[in-house]
């Protein structure tokens, strides 16, 4: 399940431990309550679809605040068995990719550099995978709007390069920037 590598420790600005690891088996429910806590930004999933996600995955990180579970991404590579319309939308348009399938942050460690460290993770084994300047891609949703998100995204360095309509009903923002690229 994901790519594994060292553990990475990051020291946020007000000296809290910010620790970003591979996502192990014993995470798997947490992890799964927290996606299903954030829906609509995310996509509900059945525990077992979840766990397929996983499967399908090369990257799957947790970061952990103080000990404590903060939040978690998992990500694709091209290439994988993935039947989301939105991974086939970038796929259709790039031989090579990393996509970021979704991301949490638990609501106790938002505006904490959680996601930031999780970003910051997946451009550093993005990188090691699928080498540098390949398009980091992911969605946000602009129906039902996502302005935290948006925001976040941009001062990333990322940027819209089209949109989309789920079967859902909602309309997102397909967005890329290269990996390796962060600009916070």
């Amino acid at each position: 399940m994901g790519a594994s590598g060292p553990s990475v420790l990051i020291w946020h600005r007000v000296s809290m431990p910010l620790h970003v690891r591979t996502m192990a088996v014993d995470d798997l429910e947490w992890c799964h309550a927290l996606n299903e806590a954030n829906v609509p930004a995310l996509g509900t999933e059945t525990r077992e679809a979840f766990d397929q996600l996983l499967e399908l995955s090369s990257i799957a990180l947790v970061a952990t605040v103080d000990g404590e579970r903060a939040g978690f991404t998992i990500c694709m590579l091209a290439g994988a068995d993935y039947e989301s319309m939105n991974y086939r939308w970038f796929i259709s348009r790039h031989d090579t990719l990393v996509y970021l399938d979704r991301v949490a942050v638990d609501a106790r460690f938002k505006g904490r550099g959680v996601g930031r460290a999780l970003y910051d993770e997946v451009d550093r084994l993005g990188l090691a995978l699928a080498g540098p300047g390949v398009p980091f891609c992911l969605e946000v949703n602009l129906e039902p709007r996502n302005d935290d998100s948006l925001a976040f995204h941009d001062r990333l360095g990322f940027a819209e390069v089209g949109q989309q309509r789920t079967p859902n009903g909602k309309l997102v923002s397909m967005m890329e920037r290269p990996i390796g690229a962060s600009h916070m």
